[in-house]
């Protein structure tokens, strides 16, 4: 499930430079100096946009948006969902097979059906970075609900991808579509570090040799290429990185979780 935050909106008098200290405030960045030097920039220049010297724009809204917490329209406009004073509490919550409210959720690792994007049209993208290699599971948050708790990965950007691509080329539907940042080279040169991928959370079987997002149920999740071995019984898998120095690896198909398909990649330059 998705559990998204909603609360009243901020105050339209609100300037950039307020919403950016909140942000940072709520970020637990107890200074400006410290912020900066988190994002790798001069003090004297976050503190110019802070304190309402100089305005940003989209780019540096959206770098400040990822180091804080929150959408980079929340920091531009005001406009997204706030919890506790706190912008971009959105997130996607992880399948806990032993939490008996998700027993529903049997075979995914992840979904995204109660989550709305701030940005109409939007697919997330989560503090999650899928390994060729070894992955990275980031922030993590607990959001109370009123039958507990419920956790989940943190919404750490928004992507406007054009519906019909995703409709007609990707062949997939944007309410079950997440995206996800590639770490390490097992990969390469197919996928490259740094990479974002687009990942079909509804097709989480293995129908089609291809590329998923798949874990063993213990580490963190990795994009590989899998490959049904024919007649294998029981059924038998080949997990292969597309770098020819990395060994290919057999197991049973029953012992493997896919999270999903990989239906887009969005490459760096």
């Amino acid at each position: 499930m998705i559990c998204v935050a909603h609360s009243a909106n901020v105050s339209p008098m609100q300037t950039m430079g307020e919403r950016l200290r909140l942000a940072r405030e709520a970020a637990n960045f107890k200074s400006a100096s410290k912020a900066a030097d988190a994002l790798g920039v001069s003090a004297s220049s976050y503190r110019a946009h802070e304190n309402g010297q100089n305005e940003f724009g989209p780019e540096i809204a959206q770098a400040y948006a990822r180091k804080f917490g929150t959408t980079a329209a929340y920091l531009l406009t005001g406009e997204g969902p706030m919890k506790n004073g706190r912008p971009g509490a959105s997130l996607v919550s992880s399948y806990d097979p032993d939490e008996p409210e998700q027993e529903n959720v049997e075979g995914a690792a992840y979904s995204r059906d109660r989550w709305s994007p701030t940005i109409a049209g939007a697919v997330p993208e989560l503090d999650l970075k899928v390994g060729a290699g070894l992955g990275i599971v980031g922030d993590v948050i607990n959001l109370p609900t009123g039958a507990g708790n419920i956790s989940g990965h943190r919404v750490v950007s928004e992507w406007l991808i054009p519906g019909e691509y995703l409709r007609n080329e990707a062949k997939v539907q944007a309410s079950v579509t997440i995206i996800t940042e590639i770490i390490g080279d097992s990969m390469t040169p197919t996928y490259m570090p740094g990479d974002r991928v687009i990942v079909d959370l509804s097709q989480n079987k293995l129908v089609t040799d291809t590329v998923y997002v798949i874990s063993d149920g213990e580490g963190e999740p990795q994009i590989k290429r899998l490959q049904r071995v024919p007649f294998s019984d029981p059924a038998q898998v080949l997990i292969i990185s597309d770098n020819p120095n990395l060994q290919t690896f057999t197991v049973e198909l029953d012992k493997l979780t896919i999270i999903g398909r990989i239906c887009g990649h969005i490459a760096r330059k």
